[in-house]
């Protein structure tokens, strides 16, 4: 029977025990051999056939992986699961979104308050850390990552070169003024501190801003001679780091396997053809905050396609769906879970679906449009449609999980424009904002509308990127982009199908791609996110400074002070001060819920689907699959 769970539950770890096993026996399974060198889906082709058993896990992943293996450029949510798995950092959070400092990692730390209201965290690291390759792992190689991605040279290559922004002396190190990174001292090769500038605090999420992970800077340069040092003035590299001497090894960095690893898993094979990556044990890591370790050797996670998913969950061809999210497929799962052999889990999602506008491009970068079209897609039909009653409409940056959302959202809900259904004030909106002319410059009747723009006219005619084999994008072809009220009010959508990996590149004008992905193409995206424990990055997010446009952060490419100072007055208060975070939360969320840089479609609930050869599984919003699999048993 199907059973809809509207509930969306807040208790996030609970521990499930099953006695079957559906797929598999207790041998240990052979892997592939190594192939020669967020979240839409694509249609899965070729590639070397694998089938559950032994101890290993096989995740289904609708999202495409790009083989892509750092978060600076693009980041997809399949590529950062085994970016994640494969560094260990000093801050982690725990399933329930709080930080703690990595115990595992860190032996002791001490924080100081000084004299011109900056802070310094100073941290010792344990003695016999090591990388996957036995290598020694010392306190340089944590502060490399600061040297590395907050410099000049990473910022021409197309980085955000943000690390360590909150610090003293990062302006100076990433203008290039200074060579050393002043509020970062190496101390000894155990130990070294960061000191975060009085301009910064106080700071809600305050401790995430210590958080680093290690790098081995001569991988990253392709220089075996380059080096980390620190004569009393900061840490800097021994010798030049510039754009044309580096970006070669910079880019094959960014795909290399084998790579640097102190994470739990260390990424072994990435099949291009199949989209499939797998990851094994890394014999010398530390241990998680808490000290957990994997005890499932392998990690292999496929690309799949939603029509077949639960085929090849019967067939053993992978152990896990995981964030089944629309309806259709979890009522589907829930069926199959109603035959015995596979269980379920399920949780809130932290994040949201949504069309994406380009806000400095074509005629998506007028408010009024991004208005219209919100007011010409039925949204709760579209949310009933898609998530099948597992979900609901948002009306902004937002997921039901998140702590701030279920603390504000009656106030919220009173303050936010729902954008219900309303052609009329479509066109009244369009009218208002200057789309009043034909193709010749008249007086507009009907057919596409045109507007002044610079001496210019510019048809209203949206160019849509969508990713192929994708539910949210067939739904929404029938819903916006085939309403005969859209083609009434004046628009006109063309939908163009490409590649999830292709996608993202337009979405972030990844020049390092190809040059062609920095030109404006596309005026909508439609995409799905989900968001941290912390919700800093919407700093980056929607940041004036073009530092921060394109890559990982401004995908909207939106320049309006008044969203950008929210969000900072937002993060820019004491940890504990929670009610006057919410105050400005609700401020930062009115002002984007003004501005649309996306239409907010909807939130729904994830259910993980999973076969009982798996015997102890949980999972919660801010668990990561690999997480998910760290803490998870497989029966005999």
């Amino acid at each position: 029977m199907k059973k809809k769970h509207l509930a969306l539950l807040l208790a996030l770890v609970m521990v499930l025990s099953v006695t079957l096993t559906a797929c598999g026996n207790k041998d240990k399974a052979e892997t592939p051999e190594p192939a020669a060198p967020v979240e839409e889906g694509g249609e899965e082709t070729g590639g070397e056939e694998v089938v559950s058993g032994g101890n290993q896990i096989i995740i289904g992943n609708t999202t495409e992986l790009s083989g892509d293996w750092t978060s600076e450029w693009q980041n997809g949510a399949a590529d950062y699961e085994f970016i994640l798995m494969s560094r260990s950092s000093t801050v982690e959070n725990d399933a329930m979104g709080e930080f703690h400092i990595n115990d595992s990692l860190v032996e002791s730390h001490e924080v100081t308050e000084n004299e011109d209201g900056s802070k310094t965290y100073t941290l010792k690291l344990r003695d016999g850390l090591k990388w996957a390759d036995g290598n020694d792992l010392k306190a340089k190689d944590f502060v490399a990552s600061y040297l590395l991605w907050a410099s000049p040279a990473i910022m021409e290559m197309g980085a955000p070169g943000n690390a360590g922004d909150k610090f003293v002396g990062y302006k100076a190190y990433n203008s290039g003024e200074a060579k050393e990174f002043s509020g970062v001292k190496l101390i000894d090769e155990l130990t070294y501190s960061v000191t975060i500038d009085a301009a910064n605090l106080p700071f809600f999420y305050e401790l995430p801003l210590i958080q680093v992970a290690p790098i081995d800077i001569n991988f990253w340069t392709g220089d075996e001679e380059m080096d980390v040092l620190d004569d009393g003035n900061g840490v800097y590299l021994s010798k030049d780091f510039t754009k044309e001497e580096h970006e070669k090894a910079i880019t094959d960095g960014r795909y290399a396997l084998p790579r640097p690893c102190n994470g739990a898993y260390e990424i072994v094979d990435y099949d291009e053809t199949a989209k499939m990556a797998t990851a094994k044990i890394n014999p010398n890591f530390a241990g998680n905050w808490e000290g957990q370790k994997p005890a499932i050797e392998t990690i292999i996670m496929k690309k799949i396609n939603k029509d077949t998913q639960y085929d090849e969950l019967k067939t053993c061809s992978i152990d896990v769906i995981f964030q089944a999210g629309g309806g259709e497929e979890i009522n589907t799962g829930l069926d199959l879970e109603a035959q015995g052999g596979y269980k379920s889990f399920h949780y809130p999602r932290p994040g949201y679906g949504k069309l994406t506008f380009t806000c400095d491009y074509g005629p998506t970068q007028f408010v009024e449009v991004r208005q219209a079209i919100a007011y010409l897609l039925d949204r709760v039909d579209f949310a009933n449609s898609f998530t099948g009653g597992f979900g609901s409409v948002v009306n902004g940056p937002y997921g039901e999980a998140q702590w701030m959302y279920q603390e504000t959202k009656a106030q919220l809900n009173e303050v936010l424009n729902q954008y219900s259904y309303n052609p009329d004030e479509a066109v009244r909106l369009l009218e208002e904002g200057g789309w009043t002319l034909n193709a010749e410059g008249g007086a507009y009747t009907d057919g596409i509308r045109y507007k002044d723009v610079d001496g210019e006219l510019m048809p209203l005619v949206i160019e849509w990127a969508s990713s192929e084999n994708n539910e949210v994008s067939d739904l929404l072809s029938v819903k916006l982009q085939e309403n005969p009220d859209l083609t009434a009010a004046g628009i006109k959508i063309n939908k163009s199908v490409m590649t999830f990996s292709e996608l993202l590149s337009y979405v972030s004008r990844d020049a390092g791609q190809d040059p062609k992905y920095a030109v404006p193409t596309y005026g909508m995206f439609n995409l799905a996110t989900n968001f941290p424990a912390s919700i800093q990055s919407a700093e980056y997010n929607y940041s004036t400074d073009e530092q921060f446009m394109g890559g990982n952060y401004n995908t909207n490419f939106i320049r309006d002070e008044e969203l950008a100072q929210s969000t900072k007055d937002m993060i820019r208060i004491d940890g504990a001060d929670k009610e006057g975070f919410k105050e400005n939360y609700v401020k930062y969320i009115s002002r984007w819920n003004q501005l649309l840089p996306d239409i907010p479609l909807y939130s729904n609930e994830y259910y993980d689907f999973y076969n009982e050869r798996i015997t102890t599984y949980t999972n919660s919003p801010f668990l990561r699959a690999w997480e998910v699999v760290m803490y998870s048993e497989l029966g005999e």
